[in-house]
């Protein structure tokens, strides 16, 4: 995440040349057709073929570096496999992802985020990797809905994360202020308790940050046996469900019990050092479970990760869900086919792999290698791997691929959100505004 601009806002810069670019350039490659004349299965005997791959993320210094080791590690045990390693930065990824597939030149294996998957997929752009048979999908099977579009395998995650509540335990003590039962707490509980962290502080600290993102609605919507997208990319909400989220959201911030409106601001596009709860400012913090290491390493505090609230006062109608922190993809145009899906299946499926990478990709799906990298984690992160297994049994519903056209939603709602507490909208209108500007931006996009 950048020093100025969150990834979301980066991502809603990067795709405003998306579609003009699809659009003047001509994909021209089906997903689901041959690449580049190898047809439509990949098999698995060709994976260790000779091949020099162009292999891209986003990055961070160490993601950086494990993952050459990776690659170096692979090319040991499959020479005639190499590759042409290019980390990027977040801001200019997709950007420069979406000229390499203008000009023909995308790379042969694509680090992929949720919010591109129909943008790319949809257009034709990516392969489907349920024909690619070096990648043994049988371990990975509980999250490939999570990477699938009108039935192809655009993106295949790379690790789980699920929404939850870090809690800073620490202020929790100073303030004198129990902990919730997070398998039994409401909405009306947390807003209680940060009233209560903010008084008990005498005003040292405050209850909550708040994120206003896609993740916080999807949530709240599923409370309401809603959802933000149907299975068909429609709009899967009526708009009563979104006002009672932004009427919630107006509660929060005028009880004085959440950041303000400018501290929001400054935290939906700060870098994690930089927020509130990165700060130690307020006793509960928004986050993916990921990131709970990387907050404890910037507060200091003594960490818990909580469920959602819920309406019901059960988590299993906490709306809570898996969602992939990434995906890795094969672009549509690549000559070696087997080859990208042989080097994913290792970043997937190998211990050997797993023992450099741990969960900085998230926690891995695949159970055998989850078992070899739990032990070797930190205990925060071990608290986001307890997390994910916590709540499994609560799970009931994967949220579908969001549809095109709806990468910067996230930015859409935080809008709104500014709107509502700043007081340049009642929660009705800026409910009604973020409908249409949804439809919107999908059906420019169609």
């Amino acid at each position: 995440m950048s020093q100025q601009l969150s990834r979301r806002q980066f991502g809603a810069l990067a795709l405003t040349g998306i579609g003009t670019t699809f659009l003047l350039a001509g994909c021209g490659t089906s997903a689901t057709g041959s690449a580049s004349g190898s047809g439509s299965t990949a098999a698995a005997g060709d994976a260790f073929k000779k091949a020099n791959l162009n292999f891209e993320w986003w990055s961070n210094p160490v993601r950086t570096a494990y993952t050459e080791k990776i690659l170096k590690q692979y090319t040991g045990e499959h020479p005639k496999v190499t590759f042409n390693p290019a980390p990027g930065e977040w801001a200019t990824y997709w950007t420069k992802l979406s000229t390499q597939v203008a000009g023909h030149t995308e790379p042969d294996v694509i680090q992929m985020d949720q919010a591109y998957i129909a943008e790319y997929g949809g257009r034709g752009a990516l392969l489907d990797m349920s024909k690619v048979a070096s990648i043994d999908l049988t371990p990975l099977k509980s999250s490939l809905s999570a990477g699938t579009l009108d039935g192809k395998l655009y993106g295949i995650p790379t690790g789980n994360n699920a929404y939850g509540v870090g809690a800073n335990k620490t202020l929790f003590k100073k303030a004198g202020v129990d902990l919730p039962d997070d398998k039994t707490w409401t909405w009306d509980d947390f807003l209680d308790i940060c009233e209560k962290l903010k008084k008990g502080s005498g005003g040292d600290f405050s209850g909550s940050n708040w994120n206003a993102g896609d993740q916080d609605l999807q949530i709240w919507l599923h409370q309401h046996d809603q959802q933000l997208y149907t299975d068909k990319g429609k709009i899967g909400f009526k708009v009563d469900a979104l006002t009672s989220w932004f009427e919630l959201v107006k509660k929060l911030f005028d009880s004085g019990a959440g950041p303000t409106p400018a501290q929001f601001t400054n935290d939906i596009g700060a870098s994690t050092e930089q927020t509130l709860f990165g700060k130690g400012e307020v006793g509960f913090g928004w986050m993916w479970s990921n990131q709970i290491t990387a907050y404890q390493q910037s507060n200091k505090g003594d960490l818990a990760l909580l469920r959602p609230p819920s309406l019901a006062g059960s988590a299993k109608k906490n709306g809570v869900y898996y969602k992939p922190s990434m995906y890795w993809s094969i672009g549509a145009q690549t000559k070696y086919p087997s080859q990208a899906g042989g080097i994913i299946n290792y970043f997937l499926n190998s211990t050997k792999a797993a023992k450099l990478q741990l969960a900085e990709r998230a926690v891995p799906v695949n159970e055998k290698v989850l078992a070899v990298v739990k032990p070797l984690l930190t205990e925060t992160d071990q608290l986001g791997v307890q997390y994910l297994q916590d709540i499994k049994s609560e799970i009931k519903w994967v949220p579908p691929v969001p549809p095109k056209g709806t990468s910067t939603a996230a930015a859409v709602a935080q809008r709104h959100t500014q709107d509502v507490i700043f007081g340049r909208a009642t929660p009705a209108a800026a409910a009604a505004a973020f409908t249409t500007e949804l439809k919107g931006l999908m059906a420019a996009a169609s």
